[in-house]
């Protein structure tokens, strides 16, 4: 999964084999910045880290595939639900330890 991350938002990922309130950490951080800093990683961010806990497992909108073969009345009608995770970002680890909590801290991660 690769996406924006910033503490305290939520997240919907495609994520199988995990139960509600575990805890994640995701260490491939690709780019971690802050207010007063950026790091870009090569190809990662060494000692960078997201972590994560799950909120709940859900169904996303019905996606419709509909198939029509013209001129022979032929149609085919199907569908499908994609299972969804919802992630809580609890902490980004890396740059600005010591600054305040209230830096708005974002990272990109790839896992």
């Amino acid at each position: 999964m690769q996406g924006r991350w910033q503490e305290g938002l939520a997240a919907k990922e495609k994520l199988k084999g995990v139960d509600v309130n575990d805890k994640l950490s995701l260490p491939r951080v690709l780019l971690l910045g802050s207010k007063l800093e950026t790091v870009i990683g090569r190809p990662f961010v060494p000692g960078a880290a997201v972590t994560a806990a799950v909120e709940e497992h859900f169904q996303d909108a019905k996606v419709v595939t509909f198939h029509k073969r013209r001129r022979k009345n032929s149609r085919r009608t199907r569908g499908h639900r994609q299972e969804l995770t919802t992630l809580r970002i609890l902490d980004i680890d890396g740059i600005g330890e010591d600054q305040d909590k209230d830096d708005d801290r974002v990272a990109v991660s790839v896992s």
